[in-house]
């Protein structure tokens, strides 16, 4: 009887690691090209685990944002959110280290002051706060309050 061959499975770090160098690869042709590798990522791949999506999550709000997808972009934003927490629990080392460039909060903030959603950027706001974004934070939340 032949043997079944088991299919090689991936540590999350190491897929976070492939997601990382792919992004970057396929943002040498710009934003509309990291866009649809991350796209494809989220197809191609469907036991991504949760703590990933979040990075995943969190580069396609920017590159929807760059390629003026604001429909994909506030998803993604979503969906960032939606993930967060399960990254800070599975991957808060790479989450610590990816927090200077996190952009889900921002461009949250960003769509939904344009939309006119000011208690939904605030709560943004409050979130940056709380995983430590720093003050610009504190002044973004309160130039938001003068608009209420």
């Amino acid at each position: 009887m032949a043997e079944r061959r088991r299919q090689l499975v991936k540590k999350p770090d190491e897929i976070l690691e492939n997601v990382f160098v792919g992004h970057r690869e396929a943002l040498l042709g710009g934003s509309e090209n990291g866009k649809r590798y991350l796209l494809n990522f989220l197809e191609k791949f469907n036991s991504i685990p949760n703590a990933v999506k979040f990075f995943i999550y969190d580069l396609l709000a920017e590159d929807a944002y760059q390629a003026d997808d604001l429909v994909l972009c506030r998803q993604a934003v979503d969906c960032a959110g939606q993930y967060l927490e399960e990254a800070k629990a599975k991957n808060s080392r790479q989450l610590a280290e990816y927090l200077p460039v996190l952009r889900f909060v921002e461009r949250g903030i960003s769509i939904m002051v344009e939309a006119g959603e000011f208690e939904t950027a605030l709560s943004f706001c409050d979130l940056a706060i709380e995983i430590g974004l720093g003050k610009a934070y504190a002044a973004k939340k309160a130039s938001i309050e003068r608009m209420l």
